[in-house]
């Protein structure tokens, strides 16, 4: 998350009554609209660059290439015919233009601006539900459902895509980079 220190802004009255229609019909408070605002200004003006934060790897990891304590002789001598060991799943994550790093672990994973959703994007031009993250046989897709301004990739407009290691969306002026890890 990121630190917040209060700040005192001389804001002009007819702005602050467009600052709280604007945060009423997106469902959430000034504040997120404001940051939501200052940081678009930012970004359009190239005074931030958005980077990833790392997610730490598991203390332990067993499977091929990795090391629990045995060597590779003991392994192989103690049981004749071991089961192959599966790979493990992948995890996905979404990392969006702040640098905050969502992990999708469930399901279903909705975006938009509503409250409820699993990653809000505090924008007007956002739908409350604006395109979901789904779990099917084993891969994950980004489906858009039915906003006004879409979603998408490489500059063409998408309703359903399979999410592949690398890719990103647009929804909005938000980046949305997906990594597996």
């Amino acid at each position: 998350m990121a630190r917040r220190t209060r700040r005192e802004l001389d804001i002009a009255d007819h702005l602050w009554d467009c600052l709280t229609r604007i945060a009423e019909d997106c469902g959430t408070d000034r504040h997120a609209v404001v940051n939501q605002a200052v940081y678009e200004f930012a970004r359009r003006f190239n005074f931030l660059t958005p980077m990833a934060k790392e997610v730490p790897p598991p203390d332990h990891q067993v499977g091929p290439g990795r090391s629990n304590g045995v060597s590779a002789d003991a392994r192989r001598s103690a049981a004749p015919k071991a089961k192959p060991v599966e790979k493990p799943r992948k995890t996905l994550y979404v990392v969006n233009s702040a640098g905050d790093m969502h992990k999708i672990d469930k399901d279903t994973f909705i975006i938009g601006r509503s409250r409820t959703c699993d990653l809000v994007i505090p924008s007007s031009k956002v739908s409350r539900q604006h395109s979901g993250i789904c779990r099917e046989n084993g891969e994950h897709y980004i489906e858009d459902l039915g906003s006004a301004n879409g979603v998408w990739k490489d500059g063409v407009k998408i309703q359903k895509e399979k999410v592949k290691d690398g890719d990103e969306f647009m929804i909005s002026e938000e980046v949305l980079k997906f990594i597996f890890r």
